[in-house]
């Protein structure tokens, strides 16, 4: 059996603002690694801090990260439609989770998760 390996980044760093003196949690990714069957499928969790929009990148081996979809509401926006078989994301309250379906030794990478923080200021 051909066991493909998917390396899930774990974020441990901090967005911060310049302002203010406030910092967001960057979001949390599990799990770090995983292997499995061709053919099988994968699911990965981000946990955020707060509600926003998500996004999900993928970084195939020699190549830049790439995003496949962001969530903005209880719907996904997928950047190339082809991608809507392969990948399917569940939005919680507190975490998104992002499942690979019938995973190919192609979709072996990295995963992202990151998300905008957006502060309204008035003048």
């Amino acid at each position: 059996d051909s066991m493909l390996l998917l390396p899930l980044l774990v974020v441990t760093s901090f967005w911060s603002r310049k302002c203010c003196g406030d910092a967001q949690a960057a979001p949390v990714q599990s799990p770090a690694e995983r292997r499995l069957l061709e053919g099988s499928s994968v699911t990965m969790t981000c946990q955020l801090s707060s509600e926003n929009v998500v996004h999900w990148y993928r970084q195939l081996p020699g190549e830049p990260p790439k995003r496949i979809l962001y969530m903005s509401g209880s719907s996904p926006t997928f950047d190339d439609n082809n991608n809507r078989l392969k990948f399917q994301v569940q939005k919680n309250p507190s975490s998104n989770v992002l499942t690979i379906k019938k995973a190919t030794q192609r979709d072996t990478g990295t995963y992202y998760c990151a998300y905008w923080y957006y502060q309204v200021f008035t003048a």
